[in-house]
């Protein structure tokens, strides 16, 4: 089981070749601060059913004043499940508070803190760590808390860089103005996803880290439904050849390189309400699913495929619109 110390001195290179290779380490949120965003339009695409009501009455509060006891289940859940990786042999990062000043980046007010999420900050292509823009305001400050983290990965080979920033604008349009999110980004190989809904990440994103990556890899804009955030809460890939994913979610049809895959599909509904898609890939073997019943169908038609499928509680997050991937940012998937 690997603790704190073992994560910090860690000097293996870091490299990220696919979105089911085997997870080696990577940083995963935690239960510490959760203060619901003030309700823009950023959050909107994210809050939903009963949870989104609590939000939006109690948006720019601490999740420890508003409901102290699903604050509790909240942060369990979250040590439940670093403690499942940790026993499994992941090198597991997680962030500091952030600072008081840092709380009210980049427009002087506080509206918001969710780093239990830490999956759209930043992401790790090949040797590449990359801090992105994005453009919802609660995430652009989420690189603050994990920033020691991310300098430490230049001792390790790897070229750590940074998206133009963001700025305090909700989003503005124009050549420079790139906005990009990690849910939105899958690592097939040299072939690079990136999802666009229209809430997070746009095409002026896509062709800054194509210009970042360089003509070693692909990089595809992939529209989907605006009722969704990012493009992890419609598609997982799990190895190779297989996906889950809510093909009704896809408005112009699935992208080419995964179109004749062997597809578990789930509805709309699911995808939304119980984020089916958004799940833990360890391997190309082995998947980690909530284990709360509406995700009984895609742990099933998981282990059809002959892949492992852990199950631990984690229903106080998908509610909220970020399960497992939204949570955690691999370092080193081999």
């Amino acid at each position: 089981m690997a603790d704190q110390s073992t994560a910090t001195s860690s000097m293996e290179p870091v490299f990220v070749a696919s979105e089911w290779g085997e997870l080696k380490e990577c940083v995963y949120g935690w239960g510490e601060q959760f203060i619901l965003p003030m309700f823009l339009d950023d959050s909107k695409a994210r809050a939903q059913g009963g949870f989104g009501r609590f939000w939006a009455e109690n948006q720019g509060r601490d999740l420890k004043d508003a409901d102290p006891e699903l604050a509790q289940v909240y942060k369990r859940q979250i040590d439940h499940a670093v403690e499942s990786l940790r026993s499994l042999g992941v090198t597991v990062h997680q962030p500091v508070l952030h600072t008081e000043a840092n709380l009210k980046f980049p427009r002087g007010d506080n509206h918001g803190s969710m780093t239990g999420w830490l999956r759209d900050p930043f992401v790790v292509i090949g040797n590449n760590v990359i801090e992105l823009a994005p453009r919802s305001l609660f995430h652009r400050r989420q690189r603050f808390p994990i920033r020691h983290i991310l300098a430490q990965t230049m001792d390790r080979g790897a070229r750590y860089f940074a998206q133009p920033d963001a700025g305090a604008d909700d989003s503005r349009d124009g050549p420079g103005w790139g906005y990009l999110e990690g849910g939105d980004i899958f690592v097939l190989g040299s072939k690079i996803l990136v999802g666009h809904s229209g809430n997070c990440s746009n095409a002026e994103g896509a062709r800054w880290l194509q210009h970042a990556l360089g003509p070693s890899y692909d990089v595809e804009l992939v529209p989907i439904d605006p009722l969704y955030p990012h493009l992890d809460c419609v598609l997982m890939t799990p190895r190779e050849g297989v996906t889950v994913i809510c093909r009704d979610a896809f408005t112009q049809g699935l992208p080419e390189v995964i179109r004749d895959w062997d597809h578990v599909v789930v509805s709309k509904e699911l995808a939304k309400s119980a984020m089916a898609c958004n799940n833990l890939v360890l391997n190309d073997r082995t998947v980690m699913v909530p284990a709360e019943a509406p995700l009984d169908s895609v742990a099933a038609a998981l282990q059809a495929r002959r892949f492992e499928v852990i199950r631990i509680p984690y229903d106080t997050h998908y509610q909220v619109g970020g399960s497992f991937r939204c949570a955690h940012q691999p370092l080193i998937r081999r």
